[in-house]
């Protein structure tokens, strides 16, 4: 349970509930598509591309669009899924 700190009005939380929230989260790699197309040799505009037509798991940042580096892995290992 969270102790709320008479000193300064804070909220803090014990060692070992930080602890169990620090362990269970994964941020994950989320890299703009010029470094992507660098590090896969798949071309900007192919996937530019697959952002547009939402086929690899991305999110939009302004202007930009950063790609979930492990999904897109596993859409590259799997392929597109047909759907019917």
């Amino acid at each position: 349970m969270a102790k709320k700190d008479n000193v300064n009005n804070s909220i803090t939380l014990p060692e070992q509930e930080f602890n169990f929230i620090k362990s269970d989260v994964h941020i994950p790699r989320m890299v703009p598509l010029q470094t992507l197309a660098d590090e896969s040799g798949i071309s900007y505009k192919a996937l530019w591309l697959m952002c547009k037509q939402n086929k690899i798991v991305h999110i939009k940042s302004g202007n930009k669009f950063l790609v979930n580096v492990d999904k897109f892995v596993e859409y590259l290992n799997t392929g597109e899924q047909e759907s019917e």
